[in-house]
């Protein structure tokens, strides 16, 4: 039972102070024996013998006793003896008896005063505190501090054993409601923690006691399990069951405990409706109800549904983490979740959340057909005789309610609410499969709540703290502090809440320190700002305990998205810092094919979604291809570093209309070559009543004739021959031809290609379109037409700079290997050189050319067309870099090795060893100048150092240098580096991750 009231860290103060005296147990005999054993083996639990175990249940129990049992089983015990003597003392020394505390439970004593969860009382005749730590602790007040770290709100402590009882997951309890005012002794109180072991926390979704005390202990796992208290966690996780529980929502179950926050991230899932159409997902559509069952409220937009009777397909995606820290292994997918709404939506409950303020709450989700704004005229809302204004009316789809605002205040007694009032047409309240609740009437008694909210901390961690309330609140200008109050170093940015909310959150500029912290809720003094629930309850200025935790993982990427061809989407688990967020450097992203680099630019937007980057690129990406986007580094917003870069390649499907991407003639034999930019539709593409041509720039436009012919040359390109006729700059139309996704020629739209029409089609031209390196003594030519012949005579190898040979020694074309046709019906050609250049395509320091001969005659093309003359093309780096190696010795007899060098050494090594932290600079020599953007201080790892910077040499782009720090004392000054992820040089070609080298 979820609705017992939250509660903040003081409230139960004063039932602590109570110290009442009962009279002496008769003889009792223990019946918690075996609880207590488990109790021990849990290490919650030790008796008085400390040699051996005696759990001593016969017993009374005193303040201190029970203080040490509640320190154990809220993981408050390693904190508390922390605690310094000197702290210790302080904390108690306000208390007469504090002295008389027993050393074995002292701080943890001192612990739970300073977080104000014990208390001492006042004795009205000497005016002084005592802690009264060697009293009785009575049943109740034992009770009271159980119900107080699960976060209830406790209405009087002498029913707190019964409220515990009622408690969801709790065992037992009610066998000890006699004990609610008297003193306990161990057994009882035994009974009592063996039963909230298992008690659920007031925060839905969060772990049992024992859930906590396993996840902080692991070793106590196998006990906790032996015992029935945990189920035995399966060693992988698994999605037990995925069904749609109307049109609007879908469940789905695990094998195991979910991580909340893993379990809530909506990039873990995907809903295809009627499994073809996805189905976007809003921020928080996605909510942990239980431990292991998740609710999918589809609620990317107000009137997202799934159809009814018809199958949707929900995805699960990999990575998605258990409590127990394991991961879906792979994408679980079901393709036939039924969606079979057969169910008219009818109201649960009516309540008042304001005094103007009314909440109606549905068996499922409902709007008006379209969205969530109800008309008025579909709610009425009475007391008597007497009816209010409806303002407006607003569903949730996720809380399955309708929140209604009246223009009065409610009359205290009864009050009727109409759903439907104006009728079942169109724009009645409905489910999402289109069932109209009936209209009919829900009558309840309105009390004013004039009870304060609770407050308690939802989540906490070093940038920000999420407060929940027990009721829905408002405020403006609400301010929260850490450790000091009214101290600006240690304040939220402060709060204005809009609207009622259920929970706040504030973010700290300053991080909060780790550890147990004291929080003040500031409450505003402006009238109008004040912190109030919608009966206008002012939540008081107050002081909440919570434990920060520190963060220490750095963050990963849970998902990835393509978004067509526009971008790609990178969801990592938790937040991301914002400047690494935006910084291009953390990225890489390639076409796989060629290793060109894609221009993108960065979304990202930490209010709307702090774990979301997205990588726009301008133009769009290339259909059919195929890309590389790298993620090498990220921190998140404790400043953790990502363990390891991540890598996801993808293709993009079929996005933009195919275009005429070349068309050139011959023009003496009347043909017109026109070349698309993808594969078409072949039917299509030959079909010739697709085109009309006009001959001449003086002519009109004409279908071909019986003679003409339409050949493919490749699957995207073909050659119209005119019959018996010449052309001179002519000019062509072509229908909309569609390529092989179906899309058409130039729009979706237009039948006939106008945008524009081809017109002064010139002649033919045979040149280089590309030149690379694929090798030192290697170049490739990629030629812009088929070729018949190839003469490699009519080609020279020149310098850049000056367009002759190089001096002194110049480069030769020692012979041919190879001519091929590629997937774009062009010819490609390799040379073989009689010498090597550089990785970098240069020779000699300049860039090299390849140039034609002034009149080439045997370089043609299949049409016949002779290779333009005069023509020189740049030949570009296709070649991953080297390591350079030098003679490190200067022993001629030994083989050169790679130049990997230390230097720098912030201390001398002393006998080739060095002290701990001691720096130094290990530079790396390459062939050619790097991209330090390929780099991060996880590319490299060296033997018994830290890489601490990575940078190129200020005057040599082709030095990669290491700044490193020794891990320990008496490293050793002869060292290796390894290459962990791959890199580029300054032309975006790999070098490959794997090298290991040995620092000379």
């Amino acid at each position: 039972m979820r609705n017992l009231k939250k509660i903040s860290a003081v409230v139960v103060a004063g039932a602590i102070m109570l110290t009442t005296i009962v009279p002496a147990f008769a003889a009792y005999s223990p019946v918690n024996g075996t609880k207590a054993s488990v109790l021990n083996k849990l290490e919650l639990y030790a008796g008085t013998n400390p040699s051996t175990f005696d759990p001593s249940l016969g017993t009374k129990l005193t303040r201190e006793q029970g203080s040490v049992l509640i320190a154990k089983l809220f993981n408050m015990d390693t904190a508390a003896n922390a605690l310094t003597a000197e702290e210790t003392n302080a904390i108690l020394k306000d208390f007469a008896d504090g002295s008389k505390v027993k050393d074995y439970a002292k701080k943890r004593f001192a612990y739970l005063v300073k977080n104000d969860i014990m208390s001492g009382s006042l004795d009205t005749t000497t005016g002084k505190l005592y802690i009264n730590a060697d009293k009785d602790l009575i049943g109740g007040q034992f009770a009271t501090l159980l119900l107080k770290q699960l976060g209830y709100d406790v209405s009087d402590w002498k029913e707190a054993i019964a409220q515990l009882s009622k408690v969801e997951g709790a065992k037992d309890i009610a066998d000890y409601l006699s004990y609610a005012t008297s003193s306990i002794l161990r057994d009882q109180a035994v009974g009592l923690i063996y039963g909230a072991l298992t008690a659920d926390y007031a925060a839905a979704g969060t772990e049992t006691i024992i859930d906590k005390i396993v996840a902080a202990n692991p070793d106590i796992k196998a006990v906790a399990e032996e015992a029935g208290l945990i189920n035995k966690v399966p060693a992988t996780l698994a999605v037990e069951s995925i069904k749609a529980l109307n049109a609007k929502q879908i469940e789905v179950k695990f094998n195991q405990a979910m991580d909340k926050e893993s379990a809530e991230d909506e990039a873990f899932y995907e809903i295809k409706d009627k499994g073809t159409t996805i189905i976007a997902l809003g921020s928080n559509s996605a909510q942990l109800v239980d431990s292991k069952t998740v609710v999918i409220t589809l609620d990317g937009a107000a009137a997202d549904k799934l159809t009814n009777s018809t199958d949707a397909k929900v995805t699960v995606k990999k990575d998605i983490k258990a409590v127990a820290g394991v991961k879906l292994a792979a994408d679980f997918a079901n393709s036939a979740v039924q969606v079979a709404d057969g169910v008219i939506p009818s109201v649960s409950k009516v309540e008042a959340i304001g005094d103007t303020t009314l909440r109606i709450t549905f068996s499922e989700p409902v709007y008006n057909g379209t969205n969530l704004t109800i008309a008025n005229q579909y709610i009425t809302v009475k007391s008597g005789s007497y009816t209010y204004y409806v303002q407006g009316a607003t569903a949730d789809a996720a809380k399955k309610t309708i929140t209604v605002t009246v223009g009065t205040k409610l009359i205290e007694g009864p009050i009727t609410v109409t759903v439907n009032a104006a009728g079942l047409d169109a724009n009645a309240i409905q489910d999402y499969a289109g069932y109209k609740v009936f209209k009919g009437e829900t009558t309840f008694t309105y009390v004013k709540d004039t009870t304060v909210p609770a407050v308690t901390v939802k989540e906490a961690k070093q940038e920000s703290i999420t407060l929940a309330f027990s009721k829905p609140v408002k405020a403006a200008d609400l301010k929260l502090f850490h450790s000091i109050k009214d101290v600006a170093a240690y304040q939220a940015t402060a709060v204005t809440t809009g609207g009622f909310v259920d929970e706040i959150t504030f973010n700290f500029a300053n991080k909060i320190p780790a550890g147990n912290v004291k929080l003040f809720l500031v409450n505003s003094t402006v009238s109008g700002n004040e912190l109030v629930d919608g009966f206008g309850i002012k939540v008081p200025d107050q002081t909440i305990n919570t434990n920060i935790v520190v963060d220490v993982t750095g963050p990963v990427v849970s998902s990835t998205k393509l978004n067509t061809n526009a971008s790609f989407e990178i969801v990592f688990d938790e937040a991301i810092s914002a400047t690494e967020a935006i910084k291009a450097s953390n990225y890489s992203f390639k076409s796989v094919a060629d290793g060109k680099d894609v221009t993108f630019n960065i979304s990202y937007n930490a209010g709307t979604d702090a774990k979301k980057v997205t990588l726009v690129v301008p133009g769009n990406l290339s259909d059919n291809t195929q890309y590389q986007v790298v993620v090498k580094a990220m921190k998140d917003l404790a400043d953790n570093s990502m363990a390891a870069e991540a890598a996801y390649t993808f293709t993009v499907g079929d996005h933009t209309n195919p275009y005429v991407n070349d068309a050139y003639a011959v023009n003496a034999d009347g043909k017109i070559y026109v070349v698309f930019n993808e594969p078409m539709n072949q039917a299509q593409m030959l079909d010739k009543t697709n085109y009309a041509v006009k001959t001449t720039t003086g002519g009109v436009f004409a279908a071909l004739g019986t003679n003409d012919t339409v050949t493919a040359l490749s699957n995207k390109s073909v050659v119209i021959d005119l019959a018996d006729v010449t052309v001179n700059q002519p000019s062509l139309k072509i229908a909309g031809i569609t390529d092989l996704a179906g899309k058409k020629l130039g729009t979706d739209i237009d039948f006939v290609y106008t945008a524009p029409i081809i017109t002064n089609i010139g002649q033919e031209q045979v040149q280089i379109a590309d030149a690379y390196l694929i090798a030192k003594n290697k170049i490739k030519l990629v030629f812009n037409k088929e070729l018949a012949n190839f003469d490699n005579t009519e080609f020279a190898v020149y310098d850049n700079a000056t367009h002759t040979d190089f001096t002194p020694a110049a480069i030769k074309i020692q012979s041919v290997e190879s001519m091929t046709k590629n997937a774009d019906g062009n010819t490609e050609v390799i040379l073989v050189l009689d010498r090597e250049i550089n990785t970098d395509a240069k020779f000699t320091a300049s860039a090299v050319d390849i140039e034609t001969v002034a009149a080439p005659a045997n370089t043609k093309s299949v049409s016949g067309t002779v290779l333009t003359g005069s023509i020189a093309e740049t030949v570009v780096d296709k070649l991953a870099p080297e390591v350079a190696k030098y003679d490190h010795d200067t022993d001629a007899g030994t083989a050169d090795v790679a130049k990997v060098i230390a230097s720098n050494y912030s201390v001398a090594p002393v006998n080739g060893k060095v002290a701990k932290d001691v720096t130094a600079k290990i530079s790396v020599y390459f062939s050619e100048n790097m991209n330090l953007a390929s780099m991060s201080t996880l590319t490299f790892s060296v033997e018994g150092y830290t890489v601490t910077n990575i940078a190129l040499d200020a005057g040599n782009s082709s030095i990669v240098e290491l700044t490193v720090k020794a891990n320990a004392s008496d490293t050793s000054a002869t060292t290796t580096v390894t290459q962990n992820y791959n890199i580029t040089d300054a032309n975006s070609n790999v070098f490959a991750a794997g090298s290991v080298w040995t620092v000379r």
